[in-house]
């Protein structure tokens, strides 16, 4: 398995977890998660204080 972690420099949280919103394609962002929930095998949030989160993901590797 592998772990990747991101720190946002914005607590605000992201989508909630489930079935991503997918964007428009007129829109410059929001598709990050939609990314990570296709190949992760689970992820989340935590928020680390009032102005950062940190968003992980872990995904399996091959043996």
């Amino acid at each position: 398995m592998l772990r990747v972690e991101v720190t946002d420099a914005r607590a605000d949280k992201p989508l909630p977890s489930g079935p991503c919103r997918l964007p428009d394609p007129e829109e410059e962002s929001g598709r990050g998660l939609v990314l990570v929930d296709a190949v992760a095998h689970r992820w989340g949030e935590r928020v680390n204080d009032l102005i950062t989160k940190t968003l992980w993901a872990e995904l399996d590797l091959p043996e």
